[in-house]
């Protein structure tokens, strides 16, 4: 029995075959789609690992190629001197950024207050909370308490998820052709030159970025502490590491870590905000006007625009920690964009 369906007459069984395989194709399309929404946390996680596995595998290389070592105990090498530069650093400086980080947890909440206050008894405020929308302008810094508290929640949950990242990375970089044979054997045989292609320019492009990263964390840290020190502004040591870690997330980073130098150098007097604005805003123009262009003109770049929605895509998708990478899977992005345009010229 033949039925007309878009102007052309289908055989029955053959209709309820195409039905069928439409069906399954939309069943396993949404169950992939929840299973990847599920597994938001993780895919992060994932991300992370193989970065640090590229950036370990390209540093024992190194160290392999100038000392002619093993490529085992070129990383083991390698571990071990990450290692003690921490251990290292911890000795010299940890016992003050603990105290430095204790008076932050001080001073940021005190700060608070005092906008609180100040906001309360302007007679605007007071104008607008009488007349207007009737406001009580004592509850409007609570959103703001609750945003930073969850920022640092979603930073000990990054903690959390980079021990196992470390982890996975020391298996990855260990071995790391395995990983790809067996990407590659579930990848159809007619993408897997194409597949090959795209490992080799993304896991370089992210290599080089990572090590760019870590070079400007630096750089911004280094620039941000020595100018709070000649301020005088408290605190120098941590605001300078909080100042070069947020240096990871473009346009954001300064931005968040201007606001947290404000607030932390408020309680102590206007005078020490503003040099903390400065001293932060300062280090981050540098960096980020300066510096990072020039490394970037070297490696791939991703137009402003594009990465500003693709920054807020992954921040409704994955949080924080979807902002912090934004930049690398958007480069990962170009990359498959680039072998797919290029495998359809061909």
């Amino acid at each position: 029995m033949k039925i007309n369906f878009l102007g052309k007459s289908i055989d029955q069984s053959d209709f309820a075959s195409r039905a069928a395989i439409v069906a399954m194709i939309a069943a396993t399309t949404l169950a992939a789609a929840i299973v990847l929404w599920k597994l938001t946390d993780l895919l992060p996680a994932v991300f992370v690992t193989i970065l640090i596995a590229l950036a370990w595998r390209g540093a024992a290389e190194q160290v392999s190629g100038r000392i002619g070592l093993s490529p085992g105990l070129s990383l083991a090498i390698v571990a071990l001197a990450s290692l003690a530069t921490i251990v290292l650093a911890l000795m010299l400086f940890g016992g003050q950024l603990v105290r430095q980080y204790d008076e932050i947890a001080l001073d940021v909440p005190a700060a608070i207050g005092l906008i609180e206050r100040i906001v309360e008894e302007h007679p605007w405020a007071r104008f607008v909370e009488k007349f207007l929308i009737h406001v009580d302008f004592s509850k409007m810094t609570t959103p703001v308490v609750q945003q930073f508290g969850a920022l640092l929640g979603s930073l000990g949950n990054g903690l959390a998820y980079g021990i196992f990242a470390i982890l996975g990375a020391a298996y990855l970089a260990a071995d790391p052709k395995r990983y790809e044979a067996g990407l590659l054997a579930l990848t159809p045989a007619s993408r897997q030159t194409d597949m090959t292609l795209f490992l080799e320019r993304s896991s370089g492009a992210l290599r080089q970025w990572l090590y760019i990263q870590l070079y400007v964390v630096g750089m911004n840290a280094l620039f941000a502490g020595a100018a709070l020190w000649a301020f005088g502004v408290p605190a120098p040591l941590a605001l300078a590491t909080i100042s070069g870690a947020l240096a990871f997330v473009p346009y954001f980073g300064s931005i968040i870590a201007m606001i947290v130098g404000v607030l932390v150098a408020l309680p102590h007097g206007l005078d020490s905000a503003g040099f903390a604005a400065l001293a932060i805003g300062a280090a981050s123009f540098v960096e980020g006007y300066l510096i990072t262009p020039y490394l970037q003109s070297r490696t791939l770049m991703v137009p402003p625009v594009v990465l500003l929605f693709f920054m807020l895509a992954f921040g409704l998708l994955f949080g924080t920690m979807g902002v912090v990478l934004a930049v690398p899977a958007t480069v990962v992005l170009s990359i498959a964009y680039g072998v797919l345009a290029e495998t359809g010229q061909r």
